[in-house]
């Protein structure tokens, strides 16, 4: 598979801070295209809420993103869901690989694969754990990867898709990740809409101050979608007031040829 790698600058953020101040942050990841020139409207958006504690960092990661466009014809959308998160932590912080986790909600949605020609409801499972493996990362600067367990761009079991794919009936509008949206072997291997909590525990007992995530390139999610396209996409820089500002973060986009 012959890739190419493509450099753009993303331009408007906001960032929310409580009443705590440093033990929880938002960041966005902000809308942007995925898919190139050749398949161009495939709009992929996200925003995390990174909370840290007593040796752990969460960070619970919501699919934005609007509905993807129709390709070819009426049949043929295309949306961009997450299938990775990659993270960098704090100095002095290792990460418990058997502690750390990524769940569900008890409000989650998932979907329930195709018929020809049709998608299934999406359905509300419950809270349980999520078919993600921790991975070396493949960004640089970061310390470890959460993957879905099948990324090979045809079936990603937990991939975490937008609402908005989801009609007033909860059926999926999606054309070319079927695969993604499949039940099979497992009742929870579909795709996940909307949120998926990725649980970070360290062999560190002390709190992780959560404004770290505010630090440029500390956070990268990746899209996938339409097939051939994927985008690695960094968390935006703190901005010097809580409003929305014209700043600009580097994203490396991945164009993927067959």
């Amino acid at each position: 598979m012959k890739r190419k790698y493509f450099v753009g600058v993303l331009g408007l953020a906001f960032v929310f801070f409580n009443a705590g101040g440093a033990d929880a942050v938002t960041v966005y990841f902000p809308e942007t295209d995925i898919s190139g020139a050749a398949a161009a409207g495939i709009l992929g958006s996200a925003q995390a809420e990174v909370t840290s504690g007593s040796g752990y960092v969460d960070v619970v990661l919501t699919n934005t993103s609007p509905l993807g466009p129709v390709l070819a014809n009426p049949d043929r959308r295309a949306n961009p869901f997450i299938m990775e998160i990659e993270i960098t932590f704090e100095g002095g912080f290792t990460l418990s690989q058997s502690s750390s986790y990524v769940s569900s909600f008890s409000d989650t949605w998932f979907a329930q694969g195709s018929t020809k020609g049709s998608m299934n409801p999406a359905v509300q499972l419950g809270a349980m754990n999520l078919d993600y493996n921790l991975v070396a990362p493949d960004s640089p600067g970061m310390d470890i990867c959460f993957m879905t367990a099948e990324a090979d761009n045809v079936q990603n079991n937990n991939t975490v898709a937008s609402m908005n794919v989801l009609d007033g009936s909860h059926v999926p509008q999606e054309y070319y990740a079927q695969g993604f949206l499949n039940p099979q072997p497992y009742a929870n291997s579909g795709a996940v809409f909307d949120t998926v909590l990725f649980h970070f525990a360290f062999n560190q007992t002390t709190t992780p101050d959560a404004s770290f995530y505010l630090t440029p390139d500390t956070l990268y999610i990746k899209y996938i979608g339409g097939g051939d396209y994927s985008m690695h996409q960094s968390n935006v820089p703190e901005p010097s007031t809580i409003a929305l500002l014209g700043l600009g973060t580097l994203v490396l986009l991945r164009k993927r040829k067959r």
